[in-house]
């Protein structure tokens, strides 16, 4: 082992490509994500909400979770991305839990993704986020996963 300097730790760094099988003869592959591909998809898990004082907060927003992992891990067998960040909506409407787990199952865990992560993430965001998912300020569908931009 050797001390990474500037420029190692600067060099694309090959990302881990698995195959999952879907049964019935079907098979995906699921990769790991980059660090602002991992921020950008704990950012989706969450809904910023402003209340009438201008005050921030977050809430939960763990509705198509499975999805919008499965959005961001599904590849090519080279690992280039499969799926456009806004197909989570269609994917988690038009695929069996079953199947949707397989893939969920091997990305948390080549993304090392526990369910303390999870918590995690929303309680990392900073703000005084709530459990409280009956909020009137709280849409009723999860948010798009950003595109573009870094997170704040």
């Amino acid at each position: 082992m050797a001390q990474l300097d500037r420029m190692k730790l600067l060099e694309k760094e090959p990302l881990k490509i698995e195959k999952v099988d879907l049964g019935g003869g079907d098979f995906v592959f699921v990769r790991q994500m980059t660090g602002r591909e991992r921020d950008r998809f704990e950012r989706s898990l969450l809904i910023e909400v402003e209340d009438r004082k201008g005050n921030v907060t977050y809430k939960r927003a763990l509705e198509d979770f499975r999805a919008k992992l499965a959005v961001n891990t599904l590849c090519t067998e080279q690992g280039d991305n499969l799926m456009n960040p806004d197909d989570y909506d269609i994917l988690s409407q038009h695929m069996s839990a079953a199947r949707l787990e397989r893939i969920v199952d091997k990305a948390q865990e080549i993304n090392r993704i526990s369910e303390e992560d999870k918590e995690a993430m929303v309680k990392n965001s900073g703000g005084g986020q709530s459990d409280d998912d009956s909020s009137e300020s709280a849409p009723s569908s999860g948010s798009p996963t950003p595109t573009s931009g870094s997170p704040s």
